[in-house]
């Protein structure tokens, strides 16, 4: 694919089709964009196939067709999750999301403990955020994009895109934006006022100091402990979160029980985290989003 047709295709999306959607009834907006990943589904080969390969690596036993509906959830959930960008201060969001088992959330803050949320890269996590506001609560994360420079190479459009969306969730969520890399400390007294937002399943191009070696998906991965770490150093508990999709617009946010740092090591909270995440990506294979990464995870 041409420099040119990408910049075509990238500019169309963000600066033409999803804010033509945003002005429709959510419901309608979501079908189009539906519609529009089985554009992207026959448009980008090589991204689709190396998922499929993943996948089928993954799910040996899994029917071709089976698969390929996989790949197409996973090409419709990009596209919702894009669009995602334009409700997130709208009122309808009530009825686009809904928090399952937040009320423990709520007790732990109510009694003055701290809580770190976790999440993997599973589904349309972003939409968690505005919904946890509007009960009252003020959300921050650390983030790997931001800063002043497109330092991961992204195309253009794609990097003004996740620019303008790291100001969309800041203002909507309330709380501090912090990028990875930076002094820590800021994070620890964030902790104090929001909740605080962690993603335990990333990839990285040489493994991080400190990474643990747990069992996921007929395998093993590596994943940064440091949710564990912070966790355990600022006495949080561990608030851990996956989205359900009903893959036509509304999404529910589902709270697992509360985790104490202090009754696992690291590598047996890192494991629990990663066993949650394993069964819900079982369960519905095209919400996650990192399968072309599942090879560096493997390391």
């Amino acid at each position: 694919m041409s420099l040119f047709t990408r910049s075509v295709e990238h500019s169309w999306r963000y600066d033409q089709l999803f804010p033509l959607y945003a002005r429709l009834p959510w419901r309608a907006a979501y079908g189009l964009a539906a519609w529009q990943s089985r554009y992207f589904y026959q448009k980008q080969a090589q991204t689709r196939e190396n998922i499929r390969q993943q996948m089928q690596r993954v799910f040996p036993e899994a029917e071709l067709e089976q698969v390929d509906g996989w790949v197409r959830d996973y090409f419709r959930m990009v596209e919702h999750e894009a669009l995602d960008t334009w409700w997130l201060d709208r009122p309808v969001i009530p009825e686009i999301v809904h928090l399952q088992g937040f009320e423990a959330v709520q007790a732990a803050r109510a009694a003055g403990q701290k809580v770190l949320l976790s999440s993997g890269h599973f589904g349309r996590f972003w939409l968690a955020g505005p919904a946890m506001r509007r009960a009252g609560y003020t959300i921050g994360t650390l983030t790997r994009d931001g800063g002043d420079t497109n330092k991961h190479g992204l195309h253009p459009a794609e990097y003004r895109y996740r620019l303008w969306k790291l100001q969309r969730l800041q203002a909507s969520l309330g709380g501090a934006f912090l990028v990875e890399g930076e002094d820590l400390r800021c994070l620890y007294r964030e902790l104090n006022q929001h909740l605080m937002t962690l993603l335990f399943d990333v990839s990285y191009t040489e493994i991080p100091r400190g990474s643990v070696t747990v069992p996921f998906l007929n395998g093993t991965i590596s994943v940064p402990a440091g949710i564990y770490k912070i966790a355990k150093k600022t006495h949080a508990v561990v608030a851990p979160f996956y989205m359900r999709d009903s893959g036509s617009g509304p999404v529910v946010a589902e709270f697992s029980d509360l985790l104490n740092p202090h009754n696992y090591n690291d590598e047996e909270f890192m494991s629990l985290l990663a066993m949650q995440l394993e069964s819900r990506i079982r369960a519905r294979p095209g919400q996650w989003w990192l399968w072309e990464a599942l090879p560096l995870l493997r390391r």
